[in-house]
């Protein structure tokens, strides 16, 4: 198991009285996307059905490993630190926080091989004041004051991906690793070839060909070619040199 994985399993994804199972697959695909696997499910009222192993695409396996407890007490009962979303304006709200504010604490929770617990409530009217108590920090997604409503799959989505992002912001797995930039002598080769082109049309007759040669020396510094693009180049201004 990578190092990765280790931390992030640390991290618990609590669903409080789910009432939609399809919620629960796109919950699941939401959290691996993001690195997590842990979710666990507090007295749903949605069954684990065909609907939400669809909607989880190929994140079925957080699905057939989802935990269900009757309580919240049972599935905070290892928990260090605990997290209750909030989306309305709560009587304790001084530690309220947004999911990029406390990220770094859960991170440094998670990396201490302590248990960290994200909870939401339920699909129409969130978590009760009476699960609020149970948790330690209050978070809440910024958003328009004047229409706010976000899915609950949504809402696991962005504190997943701000916690993913800063503990792991690694695309070169995306990236092309075989491909070979451009050498000087190929900047110039473009550049000298260039050069003749406009001799033969007479571009530089009423025009600095210092300052122009200059110009697209520093267009062919700035646009950080590889060898595809460079013999893409030579091979237009070849065609473009016989017309």
């Amino acid at each position: 198991m990578s190092n990765t994985k280790m931390v992030l399993n640390n991290i618990s994804i609590i669903l409080c009285n789910t009432s939609h199972s399809g919620n629960i697959g796109s919950v699941a695909r939401a959290m691996k996307t993001m690195g997590l696997y842990k979710l666990i499910l507090v007295a749903p009222t949605a069954r684990i059905d065909d609907e939400a192993y669809a909607l989880s695409s190929n994140a079925r396996d957080v699905v057939e490993n989802a935990i269900i407890v009757d309580t919240l007490d049972e599935a905070l009962q290892n928990t260090t630190l605990t997290y209750a979303l909030t989306s309305r304006r709560r009587e304790f709200n001084h530690h309220l926080k947004t999911p990029k504010e406390c990220t770094h604490e859960i991170i440094t929770t998670a990396m201490a091989n302590e248990k960290v617990a994200i909870v939401f409530g339920s699909e129409r009217s969130g978590l009760t004041i009476e699960q609020i108590e149970k948790c330690n920090r209050l978070v809440t997604i910024p958003g328009n004051s004047e229409y706010f409503s976000l899915n609950l799959a949504q809402a696991v989505q962005i504190i997943a991906y701000e916690i993913y992002s800063n503990y792991n912001s690694n695309i070169d797995y995306l990236r092309t690793t075989n491909e070979q930039k451009s050498t000087f002598a190929d900047n110039q080769g473009i550049l000298n070839h260039l050069d003749k082109i406009l001799n033969s049309v007479k571009y530089y007759a009423d025009k600095k060909s210092e300052s122009v040669h200059r110009k697209l020396q520093n267009i062919l510094h700035k646009a950080n070619l590889n060898r595809d693009e460079v013999d893409l180049i030579r091979g237009i201004l070849a065609k473009l040199e016989i017309k």
